[in-house]
């Protein structure tokens, strides 16, 4: 491989930094062509350094990177800032806008389209700057689409035990899926999370959610649920433990 054909120019969006010795940082950096990739960016902590301000967590970027042959690194060498988007953000939609960062971070994927993923992330990024009240449902709507891409989708719609339009009362995670009234037994009650009205409300009318903003008193208590329920699901399809610290203090 040639010099020249080792530089890539490519867009992407920030995912995490993590100081690296006096003057450096380590990326974490979600592209549309490569997905995560970790990105080393030497010296750009030094008190003159061009780059203040450019390499900030959720900032959109047009990247110049170097590959290096030996090893999963790449370099930076410069950027161009396309959008900040958690610049001017109140602390409620920047904590919503971090949590999707959290959730790219640890899914390890290989993934046939990034592209995809991207641009969910970045529409995502850019509508929920635009709402005012009640974010945490589109955050969860996020997750629904998200997914629904990769392949893990749970309907929000139909029971798991009589693929019915019933009242959801539980969740059952080694399903995939929701329990209606219906078909709830007592013997599932160690293998289910269950659902107070307000939960299984929300569950329902998750895909058209943004109509019903203005309308939603959501709780702590619903809160926290709906999170586990979905950390559940991510933790049951990889079998590896997912969390969302940035959330928690919404």
């Amino acid at each position: 491989m040639s010099e020249k054909s080792r530089d890539l120019n490519l867009k992407g969006i920030i995912l995490k930094k993590t100081p690296f010795r006096e003057t450096s940082l380590i990326l974490d950096i979600f592209t549309p062509d490569l997905g995560s990739i970790p990105v080393m960016a030497k010296g750009v902590r030094q008190e003159k350094s061009k780059t203040t301000g450019l390499l900030e967590i959720l900032n959109e970027l047009d990247l110049s990177l170097y590959k290096n042959p030996a090893s999963d690194w790449y370099i930076f060498k410069s950027a161009e800032l396309l959008k900040a988007h958690l610049y001017e953000t109140n602390f409620r939609t920047g904590i919503l806008m971090q949590g999707a960062a959290e959730i790219y971070k640890q899914l390890l994927l290989e993934y046939n389209d990034y592209a995809e993923l991207y641009e969910l992330l970045q529409q995502y990024l850019l509508y929920i700057r635009t709402i005012p009240r009640n974010g945490i449902a589109i955050f969860w709507r996020f997750l629904l689409k998200l997914f629904r891409l990769i392949g893990i989708e749970f309907s929000v719609n139909l029971c798991v035990e009589c693929n019915q339009e019933n009242n959801f009362v539980a969740y059952y995670p080694q399903r995939h899926g929701f329990i209606c009234k219906n078909c709830y037994r007592p013997i599932f009650e160690n293998f289910v999370i269950g659902l107070n009205r307000e939960q299984a409300d929300i569950f329902a009318n998750l895909r058209q959610i943004g109509k019903l903003l203005d309308e939603l008193i959501i709780s702590k208590q619903t809160i926290d649920q709906i999170n586990r329920i979905f950390l559940m699901h991510l933790s049951e399809h990889f079998h590896q433990k997912f969390f969302l610290k940035s959330v928690e203090m919404y």
